[in-house]
C-alpha cells in the first residue's frame, strides 16, 4: 500500500515537473548564494571575486533523484566597471533520471545614475546583465518502465526511444537598479526559445520573465562594524518573483544578519496571477535557513523546505539545501567608487 502511494506520488510529481517546468526550471532556496541563477546583473557584484556552490535535495523520501548543483565563480574589475562570470548546473529529476546540464558565461555593466549629495540622498547604479549559455536534456530511458513492461520490466519495450540527449544554446539579459541599501531588477530567461524536445518534435521553453527587489533596514550603527570588521546589524527584506507560461511564483522572506549570524525565512508559490489552467495549485513551502561566516572570506548556509501541501510534505520529505561561498581578491579596487549590492551573502 505504501509502496503503491509513493509511485503515485511519483507519477503526479513527474508530471508536475513536465507540466509547468518546461522539463525543468531551476530554482534554490538560497538564491542570493548564487545570484547569477536569478539574473545576469548579479554578476560581479562584489569588490573581487567570488566562488559559490549550491547544492539541494528535494524530495528525499521520494523514489529515484531530484537533485541540483550550482556552481559559479564571478570577479568584479571596477576599472572596466564590469562584472564576468561562469556559470555552472546539473539538475537530475526521477527515476529516468531527466537530466539538465548548462555551462555559461555571464557578463555586466555598471554605471552610476545618480550623486551623493548629501548624507540622505543615495547614489543610484544601474546594472545591465547578458547570459550566453550551451545546455543539454537528457534521459536514462533503461531505467523507465513504460506500458508493454508492466507485467515483466525485465523484457526490452517494443515502445519507440526517442533521443537520449538534446542540445541547445540560449541566452538571457536583465538590468538592476540598486543603491545602498535598495535593490531592484527584472530578468528574461530562454530569449531564443530554443527547442528541447528529446522525440524531435517542436517543443520549445516559454520565455521566463523575472522580477527581484529587496530593501536593507540598518538595526544599529556602523561604530561596530569599524572597530569590528564586522557587517553592521541589520534585516533584509527581499522577493523573487517568476513567470512563465501558465504557471508564476513567488519568494517573500526576509534575512536577519548579526556578523557572524544570518538567519532567514521564506514563503515560497504565493499565487499572484490568474491564471487559465488550475488543475493545479502552486507547490508552497515554508523555508528556514542559517547561514554562518566562518572566515572573513568563506560563509555556509543550511536551509530546509517544509512543503505545506496537505498530505504530500510526510510523503515527499521536504527539500535540503547546502551553500557554499568563497569571496576572494576583496580589497581589489577599494578605492574605487562602486557600491556593493545589499542583498544578502547566503
Amino acid at each position: 500500500m505504501i509502496g503503491t502511494l509513493k509511485k503515485t506520488i511519483t507519477i503526479i510529481l513527474f508530471f508536475v515537473v513536465f507540466k509547468f517546468g518546461d522539463a525543468q526550471i531551476i530554482h534554490f532556496s538560497q538564491f542570493y548564494s548564487t545570484p547569477m541563477t536569478i539574473a545576469p546583473s548579479f554578476a560581479g557584484p562584489e569588490k573581487g571575486g567570488r566562488v559559490a556552490i549550491n547544492y539541494r535535495d528535494q524530495w528525499p523520501s521520494i523514489p529515484g533523484v531530484y537533485r541540483t548543483i550550482a556552481a559559479g565563480v564571478d570577479h568584479y574589475f571596477p576599472r572596466a566597471n564590469s562584472g564576468v562570470g561562469l556559470l555552472f548546473i546539473r539538475d537530475a529529476a526521477g527515476e529516468g533520471n531527466l537530466g539538465l546540464t548548462e555551462g555559461g558565461f555571464l557578463y555586466s555593466y555598471n554605471f552610476k545614475v545618480s550623486q551623493k549629495r548629501s548624507n540622505k540622498s543615495k547614489e543610484w547604479f544601474i546594472r545591465p546583465g547578458i547570459h550566453f549559455k550551451y545546455s543539454q536534456r537528457s534521459i536514462d530511458f533503461e531505467k523507465l518502465t513504460f506500458g508493454d513492461q508492466l507485467r515483466d520490466p525485465s523484457k526490452p519495450t517494443g515502445t519507440a526511444v526517442p533521443f537520449k540527449k538534446k542540445p541547445y544554446i540560449d541566452f538571457a539579459a536583465s538590468a538592476m537598479a540598486y543603491s545602498e541599501l535598495y535593490w531592484a531588477g527584472i530578468s528574461v530567461d530562454h530569449l531564443l526559445r530554443p527547442n528541447q524536445s528529446l522525440y524531435g518534435l517542436d517543443s520549445r521553453l516559454h520565455m521566463k520573465f523575472s522580477l527581484f527587489g529587496g530593501a536593507k533596514v540598518l538595526l544599529n550603527s556602523r561604530k561596530r562594524r569599524v572597530r569590528y570588521n564586522r557587517e553592521p546589524e541589520s534585516i533584509t527584506f527581499a522577493l523573487n518573483y517568476q513567470y512563465w507560461d501558465k504557471f508564476d511564483q513567488l519568494d517573500l522572506g526576509a534575512y536577519w544578519t548579526h556578523d557572524p549570524l544570518i538567519l532567514g525565512a521564506w514563503f515560497r508559490g504565493i499565487p499572484v496571477a490568474d491564471r487559465t489552467d488550475k488543475s493545479f495549485n502552486n507547490l508552497d513551502a515554508i523555508i528556514v535557513m542559517v547561514g554562518f561566516k566562518i572566515t572573513r572570506n568563506l560563509k555556509i548556509g543550511y536551509s530546509y523546505d517544509m512543503t505545506i501541501i496537505k498530505n504530500l510534505f510526510s510523503h515527499t520529505g521536504g527539500s535540503h539545501e547546502v551553500s557554499l561561498v568563497y569571496e576572494f581578491n576583496k580589497n581589489l579596487g577599494k578605492n574605487q567608487k562602486h557600491s556593493i549590492i545589499p542583498c544578502p551573502g547566503i
